[in-house]
């Protein structure tokens, strides 16, 4: 019996996905019963679930380097600070790389804040709902506000790595 359901309940998840092409979505809602708040949370899962992955892998990437040795753009090679570099210059790029990471984690959060809001939203929405239809369209409208989010992250992010660099480079010619 828990095959059944199990089954009924990945069913539904690919009709949604999928556009229900070869599922009955209603009927296989209308079997799934009570699980109904897992197909909901599988959602989530797929959409928050894998952006809040893809995320916490980019801040570890933005955070933590040895500012000593290079910045945060991947796309360029750095050259290690000069092995004559005076200790003044060696503390200001430390509390740039802490003031640095602590923007990240800031962005990680208020991201996170926008991820709960959506999620909170879409499960509001889903839980009105009893049509396939309608759940695809809410579903729709999930996957775009977590990509703006994600956007609007990437592009403050990208513009704090700037920053970053700026400043390290001032800072070491300066050195």
């Amino acid at each position: 019996m828990r095959q059944a359901q199990t089954l009924s309940v990945v069913g539904f998840v690919i009709s949604l996905i999928m556009g229900g092409a070869g599922f009955s979505t209603i009927a296989m809602a209308d079997q799934a019963g009570s699980n109904s708040g897992e197909i909901v949370e599988d959602i989530i899962e797929e959409v928050v679930g894998q952006t809040l992955e893809t995320i916490r892998e980019e801040v570890r990437r933005n955070t933590g380097i040895d500012p000593l040795k290079r910045g945060y753009d991947y796309r360029r090679q750095y050259e290690p600070a000069p092995s004559g570099i005076s200790n003044e210059a060696t503390r200001e790029l430390r509390k740039l790389n802490e003031e640095h990471d602590q923007k990240i984690r800031k962005l990680d959060e208020e991201l996170q804040r926008k991820l709960d809001k959506a999620r909170a939203e879409f499960e509001r929405e889903v839980a009105k709902e009893d049509k396939s239809e309608k759940i695809r369209e809410k579903r729709a409208k999930l996957v775009e506000k977590v990509d703006k989010a994600e956007d609007t992250f990437h592009e403050k992010m990208d513009k704090e790595n700037r920053r970053f660099d700026e400043k390290r480079n001032k800072i070491l010619l300066k050195g």
